[in-house]
């Protein structure tokens, strides 16, 4: 298989199953992503290989994708060196901080395993001074107590 049938195969199967805008957005990723590769060197085939069966990529687009209006490929007019657009800012604190995924939950228990051990470190350096502070009162005011 080469550029033109992985293309034309990825576009045969995304045609009607999503936006055409979504779709031709991804076709052109893949081919931008191809051509990039094959610029730095890499066999045509070697990269195709790598990609694997466009009918697969198809199925994993269609069923990833959200049928919302599109967001954020309409301003790249080409992928560079066969990059992602970088996330706004917004979506990736969205994406980093979602509770749905692993990721997400493994950011929230170490943060709050984070603030556990803050706590317990406040704490054991703050309690010896006041266990000190009270005994140093109570000295106080039992002296105060014997003597007046």
């Amino acid at each position: 298989m080469n550029r033109t049938e992985f293309l034309d195969i990825l576009r045969s199967q995304l045609s009607g199953q999503m936006q055409e805008g979504k779709a031709a957005a991804h076709i052109r990723y893949y081919e931008d992503y191809i051509q990039s590769q094959v610029r730095s060197g890499r066999p045509e085939k070697e990269v195709l290989e790598q990609l694997g069966d466009p009918r697969l990529i198809a199925k994993t687009l269609i069923d990833t994708d959200g049928g919302d209006v599109e967001e954020g490929y309409g301003e790249y007019s080409s992928y560079g060196s066969g990059m992602e657009p970088p996330p706004q800012p917004e979506k990736r604190w969205k994406k980093f901080l979602d509770l749905s995924t692993w990721q997400g939950k493994a950011v929230v228990i170490a943060g709050a395993a984070v603030i556990i051990i803050l706590l317990i470190l406040v704490i054991g350096a703050v309690l010896p001074f006041f266990i000190i502070l009270a005994i140093i009162l109570s000295v106080l005011s039992w002296l105060k107590k014997r003597y007046s």
